[in-house]
C-alpha cells in the first residue's frame, strides 16, 4: 500500500494500534500488523510483572483495520469513523509483549452507512482471537 494509514483513518498515537497494511482490498479485505514492543505503556499497567494486551485492544485494532479497508475505498480518511458494535468476540490466546500481530477484516454486510466486518486476530500465524464489529465510516 502506498498511502499511510493517517491518510485513511482519523486514530493517532497513543490510540493508533495499527503500525503497517500488509494487503489491502479496498471496501472488501484488509491485513495490517503491530509488533508490539515489551517497553509500551499499556503493558506497564495491564499486568506489571505478567505484561498481557488487553482484549479490547484486539478489537480496537480490528475496527481501525476495517476503517483502512473502508476508508481506501472513499479514496481519504472519512468525516466519520466510530466503532459501533462487537458481536461474537473470542479471545482464544494471550497477546504478549514482542508478539507481531496481524489483524484481518472481511466486509461481510453494508447497510444505512454502517459495515458488518468480520475480525481475525493472528500471532505467528495462529489464531488468537476472532469475532464481528459494525463500523460507521463514511
Amino acid at each position: 500500500m502506498n498511502r499511510p494509514i493517517e491518510e485513511l483513518i482519523p486514530h493517532r498515537p497513543p490510540f493508533l494500534w495499527i503500525q503497517r497494511v500488509e494487503q489491502l482490498e479496498a471496501g472488501a479485505r484488509c491485513v495490517t500488523s503491530r509488533r508490539l514492543e515489551p517497553d509500551e505503556p499499556i503493558f506497564a499497567g495491564h499486568f506489571p510483572g505478567d505484561p498481557l494486551l488487553p482484549g479490547v485492544i484486539l478489537i480496537e485494532a480490528s475496527a481501525q483495520t476495517a476503517g483502512v479497508m473502508l476508508g481506501a475505498r472513499l479514496g481519504k480518511r472519512p468525516e466519520v469513523a466510530l466503532l459501533a458494535g462487537v458481536n461474537h468476540f473470542k479471545f482464544i490466546q494471550q497477546v504478549r509483549p514482542g508478539d507481531v500481530v496481524e489483524f484481518e477484516t472481511r466486509l461481510t454486510l453494508e447497510a444505512l452507512g454502517m459495515a458488518v466486518v468480520a475480525a481475525t486476530v493472528r500471532v505467528a500465524s495462529e489464531v488468537v482471537a476472532t469475532g464481528e464489529i459494525t463500523v460507521v465510516c463514511r
